[in-house]
């Protein structure tokens, strides 16, 4: 009973202090001069204003009433499919900071990912495949071991014709890695006939949808029973499309000033008759080993040893790059063109 009554009693007691507060700021704001109440009243109401102003960012437009990926419409107005498709949607909505990235990189890097795909003769959105694997990071690792803007893992590039070893991984080289995926899709739709089931079979695996078929009767990715990270992954690309289509709806209005510089570069095959170590090429290039690394993250030491690669040099830079690389006895270029 007495801890009761002094609980009530201390309760009181806050109360008492929280008004003989109030007052007081009451008796300040009255003897305040009027200029000063009126300034501290805008204060108060333009604080107001941009709480509204961010409340307002959280209202997000409706999803769309149609939409295709790879020329295949999905059926929103099916309850289900909407369902999983708005999951992706307003969860992609939530990250604006990520979106006004992905629209950056989206200049900068689709025009090369485009050109591989149109000679390729292939569907256009498999662009955005990349954007949800990595959000076009030619840098990106995940927790499985799956490297690169395609996010291969290794036994996988190495099947599909990549050099990946202790001094190359050509995940890491956006021409090479991109010419490896859009093989092995082309491969996979030899296979399906379908490129819903042709991306979901690079999410899980082709012979985890090759199974699914067998033993569920049909071959619409919209009937298939298949793991949620899956069936998620598809919804992903779907609703990343959508968003970057359709900048303007959803208030991506950038400034193409504000764009990041399109990766434009000269491929070359370098034969390296004796080791060297990559500084070298640097210098070659006239830039900082930062960004000759950068534009060749596929090596992955400082040292390279004798034998044949891919190496990328900026397209302003390669007259001079050629002309230095024939000085050299130890290397030679065999060939080149301009990737952009």
């Amino acid at each position: 009973m007495n801890r009761r009554m002094m609980l009530f009693f201390v309760a009181f007691l806050l109360l008492g202090i929280a008004e003989c507060y109030a007052q007081s700021d009451i008796r300040e704001r009255k003897q305040q001069a009027p200029e000063k109440r009126v300034n501290d009243a805008e204060r108060e109401t333009m604080s107001s204003r941009k709480e509204v102003g961010l409340l307002s960012l959280l209202t997000f437009p409706s999803a769309p009433e149609s939409l295709t990926l790879c020329n295949k419409p999905i059926p929103l107005a099916v309850d289900d499919v909407r369902e999983r498709f708005e999951r992706e949607y307003y969860q992609m909505l939530e990250h604006r900071g990520l979106l006004t990235i992905l629209v950056k990189r989206y200049a900068k890097y689709s025009p090369i990912l485009s050109d591989e795909i149109n000679k390729m003769n292939l569907p256009s959105d498999l662009i955005y495949l990349a954007l949800t694997e990595s959000y076009l990071n030619p840098r990106a690792a995940s927790k499985a071991n799956a490297g690169g803007m395609w996010q291969f893992i290794k036994e996988t590039g190495k099947r599909e014709g990549l050099n990946i070893n202790d001094n190359i991984d050509e995940r890491y080289s956006i021409v090479r890695s991109t010419k490896s995926a859009l093989g092995y899709l082309k491969k996979l739709n030899d296979e399906f006939g379908d490129w819903l089931l042709v991306m979901a079979a690079y999410n899980c695996g082709e012979a985890r949808i090759r199974e699914a078929i067998a033993n569920q009767a049909s071959r619409d990715f919209f009937e298939l029973y298949l793991p949620e990270e899956t069936d998620r992954y598809i919804y992903r690309i779907a609703s990343i499309k959508e968003i970057i289509t359709n900048t303007k709806k959803y208030g991506l209005t950038i400034d193409q000033r504000e764009y990041y510089k399109p990766f434009v570069v000269t491929e070359c095959i370098l034969e390296v008759k004796q080791e060297i170590h990559t500084l070298l090429l640097a210098q070659a290039m006239d830039m900082s080993y930062k960004t000759f690394r950068e534009l060749n993250l596929h090596l992955r030491r400082y040292s390279l040893p004798k034998g044949v690669y891919y190496l990328y040099v900026p397209s302003e830079k390669k007259e001079l790059f050629f002309r230095r690389i024939k000085e050299n006895p130890s290397l030679s270029i065999q060939n080149n063109r301009d990737r952009n």
